[in-house]
């Protein structure tokens, strides 16, 4: 299991804009409804929504990792986008947040959706992976970081 085999170039969006939370979340299931990867874009955005009422996904350091578990998801896909200006979603540290993974995860796969959080949300604190996200110029540069520091998680030391 590796991280970049979540995502595809259709799903990642450079110098997104976004003047709230609501509206960047919303642009980044566009995402996931342009590709075909969601059944029902309105109600996974609602789900997603009301996950996020719950509590802030904002982790810290400008990343916010929203997510749902529906039954509008057929495999567990990352969108993500990368906004232009940072926006509030009410993060711990309050930085606004300019990185955003969206998870959208089929309900009979809790086991392996939290494995890919926790995968994605350390590979994610290192300083070094998110500075390279913010110079990508591609959504094939972002995956290439990604596939890079998959290998280097699966080999530790």
């Amino acid at each position: 299991m590796r991280i970049s085999d979540y995502m595809q170039d259709s799903l990642i969006a450079l110098d997104g804009e976004a003047e709230t939370k609501d509206e960047a979340i919303s642009k980044t299931v566009d995402l996931l409804k342009q590709s075909g990867a969601v059944a029902n874009a309105e109600k996974f955005l609602s789900a997603v929504l009301e996950r996020e009422s719950l509590g802030s996904t904002a982790i810290g350091r400008g990343i916010a990792l929203p997510h749902a578990r529906t039954q509008y998801i057929e495999e567990i896909t990352i969108a993500f986008m990368r906004l232009k200006e940072g926006v509030d979603f009410s993060a711990v540290d309050g930085e606004p947040v300019r990185l955003i993974f969206l998870m959208g995860t089929p309900l009979k796969k809790v086991s392996e959706y939290l494995t890919v959080l926790s995968r994605l949300s350390n590979i994610l604190k290192d300083e070094s992976v998110r500075k390279q996200i913010y110079k990508a110029k591609s959504p094939f540069e972002i995956r290439t970081l990604f596939k890079k520091h998959d290998v280097l998680s699966d080999n530790p030391g």
